[in-house]
């Protein structure tokens, strides 16, 4: 007989009730009797019925996420019973029934207030996995110790601090978790168990491992993160079986030579600690896969090689052993400034180590660059940055994202006026901000110029007024972080009985707040005063360069010293504007040893040039983009090249260009007119006026094309014009048209019936970052494909067409309920229109996505809140659907259980208008929840909350469907149509995206398989894995299936 497989709501519940209305109901062996899983969990019930015990042949039951305290007597009459999920209710005392569950073989109390085990849970033989973290347990249950056939145990996130000798008695257990608990000595009793495999202790208070730990031979992974460790313990050293070991945030400052022998570590984590140098030896360590260093301040090798992996790390030390080891120091030293604050004539001064002033036909358009070698260890990387708000977008370009670098916020003494508060934002505070959004943690310091023309008195009086207010600057920061913390915990205070996955996004944009709050780091205390005409304060800041240099000295082989220097030799004394391949193998190679010549290979050289590159870029030597398959082949050595080609294209000057336009052979008086209309008002350039605004930069066809692949890589511009002949470039940032009125016709102000408008709000307090909107903007046209054309943009704006939807992007400043004085926010918004939830979700999360990516790689530091705004708030049927919404008194009439097709939910029908008031506001954060399996609410309604008058509104409005959720549905398809060729490509591209690690490829590929052309065994295993992933997981699944010209399956998992 064919046994249902049953995931049971509400109205599942009730057909437990039946039987105990009548002992024979008819049809119940057809609707209970052959269930083999139940899912109750999320159905918001406080117990069990009795009648639980009629689905003899239940094998799982889940009822997690519900407030149970108890449990039924008759639910120990589940024979078949192997799998009982309990999680996150409300039980204090263990539900005694379980023990005579003699079967069971998983049981998940994770997530309760359990603070005791009783005896008889010995009852239990045949229980393997046993999740008990997240409970209140103060003391180890000892009752644990007879559960001999445990293979998992998780006891994390409870009070314990003690082990008794029996739990040697467990010989069974392979697993255990111990993490975020009260250990502050390691527990001895664990060193008997000599068949565990996998020790979880991390978030404890330990700072030593005894000797005797050698007695757990089988231990394969050990987490020790999170501890108070000072010295590495050298105890582990002796694991031999030892695969992975996590020892990051703790505060060791070396590792010990003996750790290099551990020859079956395959993934060590030293992440966030105090260490300067890795041990040359490292290479030597045959199995190991990955290193984790992140967070601590190497020197040798620099933290950019060792962020490359493992290979760049090997590589880096087989060439300090081919070529000796050098100390050097080139930090990149950035101007910034409004126009004329300085800049440039206290760089030459620095320079020149005499008097320096500039003209004002001189002043800097973009960036000048310049090196400053100050002795043959110690050089500057100086970039001196125009103040020209279009050529601040330009700024993120050229200056290093080296931990090592150093910023000057100049501004004029002379001219500055500590009375006027709009000078400290002008002149300083926005240039902070901007600096510490793109490059948290980096050294800002202040330097006043001009002294020659300030008075003595003044000039102390301003600096005092600086340093007090850079404190109200800093106490500003921090309490618009506060403010968000405590408006979100309130939230999550009153949002007690809804969805756990609202109160879960919630906490995560708390978590946001806290982790953005800590990278506001304090500016350098003291404000240098200098004058470029008489010298005055530049020694003491030479002095302060210099010993900052020194401090940060990295260990560089030779042969990395040498490409630099002939790199920057051939930037000085060569014609060329760029360098391309043959050319810097040349160059890097000429200084290599000739045995090192011979023993590489073609393929490792290449490798080995990439590391040198990769170093350079990152320090700010050149720029190079090794990901671009169009750039990897050239290097922009000569970055003054790029500045001019910013000058011409991102020019202010409206009458320079026209100028250029005219007198240029390429074009009549009229077009000229025509294209300089197009740059000022459209923002498009077509490739022949870019040729012409390059003319006197004197650049080849093939050095212009290079340029322009630049400025389609760094997301300047996009490509408008698909004809050969006939290409041309759109430029937001130099758009001035104003919103189309056709615009109104293809999307109204209002949101038309039968249509939904899914909406997200991102908002950056006080100011946004120069070019973010814009960038985003340009990343958006990858994904229109055929509807290309449809796109309209507008200064702040841009309208497009694409997947049965239809999508508005905006910037704009929030002038509401402003105070005398206060700056407003500004917004960006995505606006996505259809009647097609899925669709509509695709579309927003990509974007969302977008936005985000961008964020993280470009503005890592910048402050931001998201909001999704209530669909149903912005209807069609309210007064003012853009900004209002009408509250209604009474709910819709319909149980929060009832289910409906996600692609038939529109805005539910009022009965009642109440008052106007602002759209509900859910927390952007439920689009990062998506990335985890299980996440998504089970009610099929959620509240839209306005002034305490609760209206509920379809689930589907607001939060997105699972991508897991698919991959689970379809999951029997997908592993019966991927095939092995097909398995073995994905495995490959996840493994180069970073997504899976070796260990998990391996346990894919070691999985058995009945068939030789399709493995759906392996595919089961490795979508298991995939679904325990973020979100870049299902993007590059797509991407695959795409490629593999497997759209049918693509269909199924989009």
């Amino acid at each position: 007989m064919a046994y249902r497989q049953v995931a049971a709501g509400k109205e599942c519940l009730d057909l437990f009730h039946r039987p105990q209305l009548s002992p024979k109901p008819p049809n119940l062996p057809e609707t209970v009797l052959q269930w083999i899983k139940l899912d109750i969990s999320h159905a918001d019930i406080d117990r069990l019925p009795e009648s639980i015990a009629r689905c003899k042949n239940a094998k799982h039951i889940l009822a997690g996420g519900n407030r149970l305290s108890s449990l039924p007597q008759s639910i120990s009459n589940l024979p078949y019973l192997t799998v009982l999920d309990l999680y996150r209710n409300a039980f204090t005392t263990f539900p005694i029934a379980l023990c005579r569950l003699t079967n069971l073989e998983e049981l998940y109390l994770n997530n309760n207030k359990l603070s005791d085990i009783p005896k008889k849970i010995a009852k239990m033989k045949r229980l393997r996995k046993f999740m008990l973290d997240h409970n209140a347990l103060t003391t180890f249950p000892i009752a644990l110790c007879g559960l001999t056939n445990l293979e998992e145990l998780y006891l994390g996130d409870n009070q314990l601090s003690d082990i008794p000798e029996k739990i040697t008695r467990l010989v069974r257990l392979k697993k255990f978790w111990l993490y975020k608990n009260k250990y502050t000595k390691f527990p001895i009793a664990l060193c008997g168990m000599t068949n565990l495999e996998d020790l979880y202790l991390d978030k404890n208070q330990l700072s030593d491992i005894p000797t005797e730990i050698t007695g757990m031979k089988g231990l394969k992974i050990f987490w020790l993160s999170h501890n108070e460790f000072k010295t590495f313990p050298t105890a582990l050293c002796d694991l031999t079986n030892l695969e992975e070991l996590d020892l990051g945030d703790n505060q060791l400052s070396d590792i010990p030579l003996k750790a290099t022998t551990m020859e079956k570590l395959q993934s060590f984590g030293i992440s966030f600690n105090n260490i300067t140098h890795l041990l040359p030896q490292m290479k030597k360590m045959i199995s190991l896969r990955q290193l984790y260093v992140v967070g601590n301040r190497l020197l040798q090798p620099p933290m950019h090689t060792a962020k490359q992996g493992l290979d760049a790390i090997k590589r880096y030390f087989e060439a300090l052993t081919d070529t000796k080891a050098i100390q050097s120091s080139r930090i990149q030293v950035n101007f910034l400034g409004e126009t004329e604050s300085g800049k440039t004539s206290i760089s030459h001064s620095l320079q020149l180590g005499q008097p320096a002033s500039t003209e004002s036909a001189d002043r800097t358009r973009v960036v000048e660059q310049e090196t400053w070698v100050y002795d043959q260890d110690i050089a500057f990387n100086i970039n001196d940055f125009g103040g020209h708000e279009v050529y601040k977008i330009g700024h993120p370009i050229f200056m290093s994202k080296h931990t090592s670098s150093l910023v000057f916020i100049t501004f004029d003494l002379s001219k500055y006026d500590p009375e006027d508060k709009a000078h400290y934002q002008l002149y300083i505070g926005d240039w902070i901000d901007k600096v510490q959004a793109q490059m948290p943690g980096i050294q800002i310091a202040l330097i006043g110029t001009h002294l020659d023309e300030a008075e003595a008195l003044s000039v102390e009086t301003k600096c005092s007024a600086i340093k007090k207010q850079l404190e109200d600057h800093k106490n500003k920061n921090k309490k618009w972080y506060d403010i968000q913390k405590e408006t979100v915990e309130n939230k999550i205070q009153k949002t007690s009985d809804f969805s756990p996955a609202l109160r879960q996004a919630y906490q995560e944009k708390v978590d946001k707040m806290q982790s953005l709050s800590h990278q506001v780091q304090p500016i350098y205390e003291h404000i240098f005063r200098v004058s470029s005409e008489n010298m005055t304060g530049v020694e003491k800041l030479k002095k302060y360069l210099i010993d900052f240099a020194r401090e940060r000295a990295e260990v560089l082989p030779e042969l990395w010293v040498n490409a630099a220097k002939n790199i920057c030799t051939k930037k000085q004394e060569g014609s060329e504007n760029t360098l391309d391949w043959e050319m810097l193998q040349e160059l890097i190679m000429q200084s290599a040893p000739h045995a090192w010549r011979e023993r590489n290979s073609h393929e490792e050289t290449k490798k080995i040039m990439c590391d040198i590159l990769s170093f350079l870029a990152h320090r700010g030597d050149i720029i190079w983009f090794d990901k671009s398959p169009s750039l990897t082949k050239v290097v922009f050595h000569k970055q003054e090249v790029l500045e001019n080609v910013l000058k011409a294209v991102l020019s202010h000057d409206p009458e320079a260009v026209l100028q250029k336009l005219q007198v240029s052979m390429r074009f009549t008086r009229k077009k000229a007119r025509t294209l300089h209309a197009d740059i000022f008002t459209r923002g498009i350039i077509s490739r022949q006026a870019m040729s012409c605004l390059c003319e006197p930069f004197k650049l080849s066809t093939t050095e212009v094309d290079a340029m322009i692949d630049l400025l389609l890589k760094l997301e300047l511009c996009f490509q408008v014009q698909e004809h050969e002949s006939n290409l041309s470039f759109h430029f937001p940032c130099l758009l001035q048209e104003k919103r189309q009125p056709e615009l109104e016709t293809k999307w109204p102000s209002k949101v038309p019936p039968d249509i939904n408008q899914l909406t997200l709000q991102v908002i950056f307090p006080y100011r946004c970052p120069d070019g973010l909107y814009e960038k985003f903007s340009v990343r958006q046209h990858k994904h229109l494909g055929l509807l290309k054309t449809k796109r309209m943009d507008w200064r702040n704006g841009m309208y497009a067409e694409l997947e049965r939807c239809k999508m508005l992007l905006t910037q704009e400043r929030d002038q509401q309920n402003l105070s005398p004085g206060q700056d407003p926010d500004l917004i960006i918004s995505i606006a996505v229109r259809g009647q097609h939830l899925s669709d509509q979700w695709q579309v927003l999360k990509r974007a969302h996505g977008d936005l985000m990516n961008i964020i993280h790689e470009d503005w890592p530091g910048l402050p931001y809140d998201k909001y999704l705004v209530c669909p149903h708030c912005m209807s069609e049927d309210n007064k003012d659907s853009e900004h209002q919404t009408l509250l209604l008194e009474e709910t819709p009439n319909v149980p929060l259980t009832t289910t409906q097709d996600p692609e038939e939910v529109h805005v539910p029908t009022k009965r009642k208008r109440y008052t106007q008031k602002a759209p509900t506001l859910f927390p952007g954060e439920i689009l990062d929840q998506t990335n985890v399996p299980g996440s998504g609410p089970k009610e099929k309604w959620v509240p839209c909350v306005n002034t305490g008058v609760y209206s509920y509104i379809p689930v589907n409005l607001v939060y997105p469907p699972s991508w897991q959720d698919a991959i689970r549905k379809h999951k029997t398809e997908l592993c019966e149509n991927i095939t092995e060729p097909c398995l073995l490509d994905m495995l490959d591209k996840f493994l180069q995206e970073g997504i899976i690690t070796d260990r998990e490829a391996q346990t894919v590929r070691a999985q058995p398989s009945t068939d030789r052309v399709k493995w759906p065994e392996k595919v089961a295993v490795f979508l298991d894995i995939l679904m325990r992933k973020p979100s870049k997981a299902h993007v590059t699944l797509c991407q695959c299936l795409l490629e593999q010209e497997r759209t049918d399956l693509l269909e199924l998992i989009m």
